[in-house]
């Protein structure tokens, strides 16, 4: 089978040829750019660069060396791909290529701001692998008219041309499944605007703004989707929205709000991209989420990641038995948390042998690592994660 077939095959609950396999088809789901970095020289691939198209994450663009090698069938249509580069230096001294309408500013420490609209907005220490937030325009709203007034950004005529011009690439002269990354996140996007605390308070005593801050997020969704996909729908085979919900010990607010408020809205906006296309929806949710899984199938998703099996409820013979005739798993593969960084070859090879046997059957599963590989990580482990993949792969 071709990957774009064997990836469908999978959603679609049927045993394809081979378990599908992901490797950086979206922004969780990849290699920090340190890693990959090591990777390649432990692979001996000498071509390509160091494409860093996540700045805040620092993930590399997985190249097609190095997707032949896992057995890839997942890219990504991604703008962070289309914005050319700027030089960059990683950690440890590799030369490496910076999306190119990154703005950064240094601190004079070693460490970096990234600006944006005049206002630093996010900041990674000398330290530090990632930027993380330090700006949230809503942080000090305190009127349901100060939310009205204030106004997301849309997607922009010229980035949907770009992001049109490389879907219809991809689909013609790739038989890669190809993922677009749209977003979209409730909870998520209302924690960027208000700050991440905040929102949580503001959910739970200030009612009326939290539901405004949500309504505002739902509209610009579908607004933008509609957009998005009169632009790139025909092209593309799955959407990834956001995002994440659980925490490692439950979901990050009461079951019961997230019935409440966030699932209505995730029904409203899956269902419009239901409706304009005949895309995968794949939420990215990280944490323990086993009490909004119904909820969430509900709703209209088609694909969980990144199934993160370590959070508490979230067993993988569980997850498996109770929901994998609903939803497609795509993770759950490898702990990324404890076994890939920090076990040895053989204890890697056994821990992915044991999950692909447990997600496999009866389709619905595609193989990929609990959320990124991060920086440290072995290479050695990650050879050993792909040779048990390839070995236990075949249906």
């Amino acid at each position: 089978m071709k990957p774009r077939e064997r990836v469908l095959a999978a959603i679609a609950h049927v045993e394809p040829d081979r378990v599908p396999v992901d490797l950086g088809g979206m922004r969780s789901t990849g290699i920090g750019a340190l890693a990959y970095a090591q990777l390649k020289r432990h692979l001996g691939i000498e071509e390509g660069d160091i494409y860093v198209f996540d700045p805040g994450q620092q993930l590399a663009y997985v190249e097609e060396p190095v997707l032949r090698w896992a057995g890839a069938d997942v890219i990504p249509l991604d703008l962070g791909l289309l914005k050319g580069w700027q030089p960059w230096r990683l950690p440890d001294g590799t030369p490496a290529k910076l999306r190119g309408d990154f703005a950064l500013e240094p601190d004079g420490r070693g460490g970096w701001y990234h600006v944006s609209g005049g206002r630093k907005v996010a900041y990674m220490p000398a330290s530090s692998y990632y930027f993380d937030s330090i700006y949230h325009p809503l942080a000090e709203a305190s009127s349901l008219a100060e939310v009205e007034r204030y106004q997301l950004e849309d997607m922009s005529d010229e980035d949907l041309r770009l992001l049109e011009r490389e879907a219809k690439r991809l689909y013609e002269e790739t038989d890669y499944a190809i993922m677009g990354g749209f977003g979209g996140a409730f909870l998520e996007g209302g924690q960027s605007l208000r700050g991440w605390d905040q929102f949580l308070v503001d959910i739970a005593i200030n009612r009326p703004l939290a539901e405004a801050i949500l309504d505002k997020i739902l509209e610009h969704n579908i607004r933008n989707v509609r957009r998005y996909l009169e632009a790139v729908g025909r092209y593309i085979q799955l959407i990834q929205v956001g995002g994440d919900l659980g925490t490692q010990g439950g979901p990050q607010i009461r079951p019961e709000w997230y019935y409440e408020l966030l699932q209505p809205r995730e029904k409203a906006f899956w269902s419009e991209i239901h409706r304009q296309s005949d895309c995968k929806v794949f939420l990215h949710s990280c944490g323990s989420i086993y009490e909004l899984i119904p909820g969430i199938i509900d709703a209209g998703c088609d694909v969980l990641n990144p199934v993160q099996t370590s959070a508490r409820n979230m067993e993988p013979e569980r997850l498996k038995r109770e929901f994998g005739g609903k939803i497609t798993f795509w993770g759950g593969g490898c702990e990324t948390q404890t076994v890939l960084p920090f076990g040895t070859p053989d204890e890697v090879y056994a821990h992915v042998s044991e999950r692909m046997r447990i997600f496999k059957p009866g389709g619905g599963f595609v193989f990929c690592q609990v959320h990124n590989i991060q920086p440290g990580t072995p290479p050695e482990n990650i050879e050993a994660m792909y040779r048990a993949v390839h070995d236990n792969w075949a249906y």
